[in-house]
């Protein structure tokens, strides 16, 4: 067969998804199988090509090995020319090509675990200082009501596979310089599943599993981060034909705050104090995160200064224990002042014999300063 692009074949784009490809391979192997299409070499040979792409792009290795190279062929990339025989599989595999394989292949199985899915939920910082309960909105392939997650329209089971005799893999034999070689490859006709369903349910398709939106209620512990998971088993998409379901991962975002910024286990706040606070100091009440606090502002405390408050701050996963609060403490200047403030201020500044500012005129004052009546 000559070399083919998977991608066009597929009529995909080369950012496609696995979840795409499948989709993609998928519909076009209903399209074009040799049991829809009897008598009909060229959509034989259509699904040959669709096979062979699915093949090469379902595999990470061989789609990589194609992107770089233009080619799935294992002799590029593997480190020079001819096969390189220990690459994916070892001595065993090595024993069974050469001397007619001993070891029985392992037969599939028409059940497929479900996949892993994953959802996110957005906390706020008390919901990391005491935990929370959330509503997580997802979604799965769940099993199809209508043939009972069979895949068939009347109820039957998927039957064996004709080619490659439930295997789910075609051997074949080459003649090399070191003798006969055998080699085996994914089925072209049940894609390596080693079953075909011949009465696909037309509700999903054949895949006995159709797409459901979900929520469900997940407890969030406390001292989460940004980026961390949390696992529950079984939530995730159910399994082919009666497979075990897979898992759902929750991963957790945790929102800006508006008061708060997080470092770690310990938090950090500003307080604008007044020039008159820092100055003569005061002592400060004002909302935490979760409770009122309590601090002490020292006479002359300069603006930026930090006051540490212990066990104000946040837990973590693996403690109950909490981290500290950093307060830095800014100088909050009035942007304007009445005239009896700016008379303090100026007889402030006179007694520690510092310059004082004249008071500043009028648009129209400065205009006509000086000007003589007539």
């Amino acid at each position: 067969m000559a070399s083919i692009d998977p991608y066009a074949t597929l009529g995909v784009s080369k950012a496609a998804t696995a979840d795409e490809i499948k989709s993609a391979y998928r519909k076009l192997a209903r399209q074009y199988h040799p049991d829809v299409n009897p008598d009909n070499p060229d959509a034989e040979e259509k699904f040959k090509e669709v096979s062979e792409a699915y093949a090469i792009l379902s595999d990470p290795e061989k789609r990589a090995r194609y992107d770089q190279f233009g080619t799935a062929d294992e002799q590029f990339g593997a480190g020079g020319p001819g096969p390189d025989f220990f690459r994916d599989g070892g001595f065993g595999d090595l024993f069974e090509a050469f001397f007619g394989g001993a070891q029985q292949a392992r037969r599939p199985s028409p059940t497929m675990e479900g996949d892993d899915v994953q959802a996110s939920v957005v906390v706020e910082l008390i919901d990391v200082l005491h935990g929370a309960e959330k509503e997580v909105k997802y979604r799965r392939s769940a099993k199809c009501d209508t043939c009972d997650g069979k895949g068939t329209a009347d109820g039957s089971a998927p039957k064996q596979c004709d080619t490659c005799q439930g295997t789910g893999g075609v051997t074949q034999v080459r003649q090399t310089f070191i003798g006969a070689v055998r080699t085996t490859t994914t089925c072209p006709k049940c894609r390596g599943e080693a079953y075909l369903v011949e009465n696909p349910c037309a509700t999903c398709g054949g895949d006995g599993l159709v797409t459901k939106s979900e929520e469900l209620t997940v407890k969030v512990p406390a001292g989460v981060e940004t980026g961390q998971s949390l696992r529950v088993a079984g939530r995730g998409s159910d399994g082919v034909r009666g497979g075990r379901p897979g898992d759902l991962y929750v991963v957790m975002h945790v929102a800006e705050d508006k008061r708060f910024e997080r470092r770690g286990p310990d938090l950090a706040m500003k307080y604008d104090m007044t020039f008159a606070q820092a100055a003569l100091g005061d002592q400060i009440v004002t909302d935490g995160l979760d409770e009122s606090i309590e601090f002490e502002i020292r006479t002359g405390t300069q603006p930026g200064e930090m006051i540490k408050i212990k066990g104000c701050g946040l837990p973590t996963l693996r403690s109950s224990q909490r981290g500290d609060l950093f307060v830095q403490l800014n100088l909050a200047v009035p942007k304007k002042t009445g005239e009896a403030e700016a008379a303090l201020l100026r007889e402030y500044a006179e007694v520690r014999g510092e310059r004082i500012p004249e008071p500043k005129e009028g648009f129209l004052g400065g205009l006509f300063k000086g000007k003589k009546k007539k």
